[in-house]
């Protein structure tokens, strides 16, 4: 090529790879042609292709993966050399843009060297080379089936390599035989449905594509009888309650575990301890108070872990001080009084007036009564009381109480008592106060909202208070009057009854894939909500039904497993309280 006098570089180009060339320059004059300078060089090789491995294993098939060179390419070459002659046992050109390759129709469990070239216009990149190796048909390995039950057995196994899926399959000693076919993710199942005392064959194999691999076998026995059949939860307090159940025979112990149910998650952690085999009744201690838990009692033979029977209860709140009130009052004290609280181990008594510094003092759970003194005239007094149970406080019971200057105060009510109480109503009763020209009544939800009041002539002894709240704990007030002056009032709690709950309520008539639900009609109401779920899931259906059932039959259920039924009252938007029934989807 001839080159302008000024250039002093070139490309040469058009050559070919790895080749030695012989370069020669030489120096032009407008004459004549001068000496030469000669250089030998060579050029590179093609690009190989980099990163070329084996993706994935199977029975019969390789997935190849690679990182393409750059530079412009016609495609790639994947060949596979015969071992024991000349020639190929696999070729196969792939376009320029490929970067992965499957080679099927291989042989199990053996070795293949396999090499991928890069083609370019001027011809193939050198090769590069791997060896890979095609899985071998095994059985599942570490297969176990363990801790039986009268009707469920556990099934584990390890991941077979490239295995897509499992069938497991068991059969009962009469022929009967069921299977289910599994996913490559699973390692673990529950076989349900058996029989009690039964001997079951179970066997495993793994799956790869349409290829079924060897099977492994083994047998296992249901346990005859395991179930303790009562469990019942009786002396509940605020942070106690007792368990009890039926002895199981053959059990070498039980597993006990608790926790608050769903709505109370938060309130305390779930715990679990194992009892031995003569331990039929367990004392629960430092639970939460006013908080619902869910038990569940275990049989343990030997490792093995029999069914599981559960039940519910719920703690009881803190409970409040009863009977507060204001025996009497001078300008400058006020003495009050209260009734004793269980479980109570001390008593905080607390004061203020609106714009003070509130005062406190603990009180011996023995003190009934108390004198606060030191007190300024005409001044109107909070008094507040509520009982300690060790770290935590109950809630409070407030009162207030005018100090007057006078020596003739207004007498407080006497013998103020709930002589009858309904759902929406309560009847007080109290004994006339001399001088008094009527009584006061007033009353609020225990835990806050609108207060009323009603002012009665001198001549009532009685008060109906009536529209409250069904389930409700309220605060009530009874004061004498005198002109427009207010005694001190006396305070007393009190809580209206529950609305009505279905009675008689059990699952009859249970098939193998439905159950009849029975319960006895409740009067008054204006239908029923029903509704049900599988023991292990949360989702729920539901069914609205009229006043006039009292029965319902539920299909669609799946054999073998254990459905929570729950029916309440409706008293038109109103739900009444729940009741609940436990039932295992069987043939009866």
């Amino acid at each position: 090529m001839d080159l302008k006098a000024d250039v002093s570089t070139a490309v040469v180009t058009e050559l070919s790879p790895k080749t030695d060339y012989s370069l020669t320059v030489y120096a032009i004059y407008p004459s004549l042609i001068g000496d030469s300078a000669t250089i030998t060089v060579k050029t590179t090789p093609l690009p190989q292709v980099s990163n070329f491995r084996v993706i994935e294993e199977g029975l019969f098939s390789l997935r190849l993966g690679w990182t393409p060179p750059l530079g412009k390419l016609s495609g790639f070459k994947i060949f596979i050399p015969r071992s024991s002659r000349p020639g190929l046992t696999y070729e196969q050109l792939l376009p320029g843009d490929t970067s992965s390759h499957v080679i099927d129709s291989l042989e199990e469990d053996k070795k293949y060297t396999i090499s991928i070239y890069a083609v370019y216009p001027q011809g193939p990149s050198e090769p590069v080379s791997l060896v890979g190796k095609t899985l071998k048909l095994v059985p599942v390995q570490q297969f176990l089936v363990q801790n039986a039950t009268t009707d469920t057995v556990q099934a584990r196994w390890a991941s077979v390599r490239g295995a897509t899926g499992y069938r497991l399959t068991w059969a009962s000693p009469d022929g009967h035989i069921e299977n289910i076919n599994l996913g490559d993710t699973f390692n673990f199942y529950m076989i349900q449905g058996l029989h009690a005392g039964s001997e079951y064959t179970i066997t495993i194999n793994p799956i790869f594509g349409d290829i079924e691999g060897p099977v492994i076998t083994t047998k296992v026995k249901t346990l005859e009888s395991s179930a303790v059949q009562t469990l019942k939860v009786s002396a509940v307090s605020t942070s106690t309650a007792v368990i009890s159940w039926n002895s199981v025979p053959g059990a070498t112990g039980y597993r006990l575990a608790w926790g608050p149910t769903p709505e109370f998650v938060g309130r305390d952690r779930p715990r679990q301890l194992a009892l031995n085999s003569s331990t039929t009744e367990y004392q629960l201690k430092n639970v939460a108070h006013d908080t619902e838990y869910v038990l569940s009692l275990y049989v343990l033979f030997g490792s093995v872990v029999g069914p599981g029977i559960s039940a519910t209860f719920r703690t009881s709140p803190l409970g409040y001080v009863s009977n507060f009130k204001v025996t009497s009052y001078t300008s400058t004290s006020i003495d009050v009084e209260w009734s004793p609280i269980v479980g109570a181990t001390e008593y905080k008594l607390s004061w203020n007036t609106d714009d003070g510094k509130p005062q406190s003092q603990y009180l011996d759970r023995s003190i009934l009564f108390h004198h606060i003194k030191d007190l300024n005239p005409q001044s109107t007094y909070i008094v507040t009381i509520r009982a300690v149970y060790g770290n935590s406080e109950g809630p409070d019971i407030s009162l207030s109480q005018l100090t007057v200057s006078d020596s003739e105060p207004v007498q407080a009510v006497r013998e103020v008592k709930v002589v009858d109480i309904g759902v929406n109503s309560f009847t007080l009763s109290w004994r006339r106060t001399a001088g008094a020209s009527g009584y006061k009544i007033s009353w609020i939800p225990f835990l806050g909202g609108e207060e009323k009041s009603h002012v009665v002539s001198a001549v009532a002894t009685t008060f109906t208070i009536r529209n409250l709240k069904e389930s409700s704990a309220y605060k009530i007030q009874v004061s004498s009057m005198v002109g427009s002056r207010e005694g001190s009032a006396v305070l007393v709690t009190a809580r209206t009854l529950d609305l009505p709950k279905v009675d008689g309520f059990a699952a009859l008539n249970t098939t193998d894939s439905s159950t009849v639900l029975n319960w006895t009609r409740v009067a008054g109401v204006s239908g029923y909500l029903l509704s049900w779920r599988h023991i292990s899931v949360l989702e729920t259906k539901t069914e609205k039904l009229g006043p006039g059932f009292n029965s319902y039959k539920i299909g669609d259920l799946l054999y073998g497993r254990t459905y929570i039924f729950t029916i309440r009252p409706l008293y038109g938007e109103v739900e009444g309280p729940i009741s609940t029934v436990y039932q295992r989807i069987c043939k009866t």
